[in-house]
């Protein structure tokens, strides 16, 4: 069975009534905005039409990409295309569209037919999720992924310059302890506060996250290597400080080792670095707990273990 042509008619309500924008271009204008297009972007149909191209209804970053679209197309050198931009609303907010266009003749010349659907929302929403997957939930703080992700980075521009780079591994001690006796509510809080101290310690350009349990790490940026000392003195510093104002039925503790990565050597990765400063840290924490009684004695007022 043959399907019967739609009247120009009916294919006009169809537009006018769709959920995305329909418009049509020629010399880099719009001579034709259906009303789902016009609400998109804040204007009347009338001054769409009126505006003087296409540009200002696009972030400016993207004005070349988009003209050259559009000049492809009216030459022919491409029928369809489809791709995402950054539209600009009267009132200056931006939005995410998806653009959808074809070429075609509208009154005897070429044009460009093309829809744009609002992707804002979704756009929003799957950053939120990339975000969330390269955070820790319960400190904010990168996870290990999030973590590898942004020094990798900073990694690869700091062995370029021949510059040197600092590891601080950090590790709740007791942590299991804490869980044990207080619950886990408790063990989540002296994480927390763990976390706290740490972003504390630190400048707001330097990288903390926590990689997972109880381990923490922290990637000072362009810190010199012979200020490992005082970064772990102030780290110290400001621990004893929250515990004289926070007193709880433990002692928070914090176990810390660091690395040193030589500007000369181009053999050791991210992961490698971290992986001393683990190491130093767990020689330091055998050093400094191994022959000292629990933690949790002097507030139960028992017998050490």
């Amino acid at each position: 069975m043959s399907q019967e042509p739609l009247s120009l008619e009916t294919f006009r309500a169809i537009v006018e009534q769709s959920l995305v924008g329909v418009y049509v271009i020629q010399d880099m204008r719009f001579v034709y905005a259906n009303e789902k297009f016009s609400q998109l972007f804040g204007y009347t149909r009338d001054e769409i039409l009126e505006l003087p191209s296409v540009l200002p209804l696009l972030r400016a970053d993207d004005h070349s990409r988009v003209a050259e679209n559009i000049r492809q197309r009216m030459t022919g050198e491409i029928e369809h295309i489809e791709y995402t931009v950054h539209g600009l609303r009267k009132n200056g907010t931006t939005i995410v569209m998806d653009i959808r266009s074809v070429r075609g003749m509208h009154n005897g010349r070429w044009a460009v037919f093309g829809t744009v659907l609002d992707m804002t929302a979704r756009k929003q929403m799957e950053d939120a999720l990339e975000a969330a997957a390269l955070l820790d939930p319960l400190t904010g703080f990168y996870n290990r992924r999030g973590f590898l992700t942004v020094t990798t980075r900073q990694f690869l521009v700091a062995r370029r310059k021949k510059q040197s780079l600092i590891l601080i591994a950090a590790d709740v001690d007791d942590l299991k302890t804490i869980n044990d006796t207080f619950g886990h509510a408790a063990g989540d809080e002296a994480l927390v506060a763990a976390a706290m101290v740490l972003r504390n310690s630190y400048r707001e350009a330097d990288v903390v996250a926590r990689l997972g349990g109880d381990e923490f790490v922290v990637f000072p940026l362009d810190a010199s290597v012979h200020s490992v000392p005082l970064l772990l003195e102030r780290l110290e510093a400001n621990l004893q400080a929250w515990r004289e104002q926070h007193p709880r039925p433990y002692v928070l503790s914090i176990s810390t080792g660091s690395a040193v990565l030589d500007a000369s050597d181009e053999s050791v990765t991210i992961e490698e670095l971290l992986a001393q400063a683990d190491s130093d840290l767990y020689r330091h924490k055998r050093a400094r707990l191994g022959s000292k009684p629990s933690r949790m004695a002097p507030f139960w007022g028992g017998d050490s273990e």
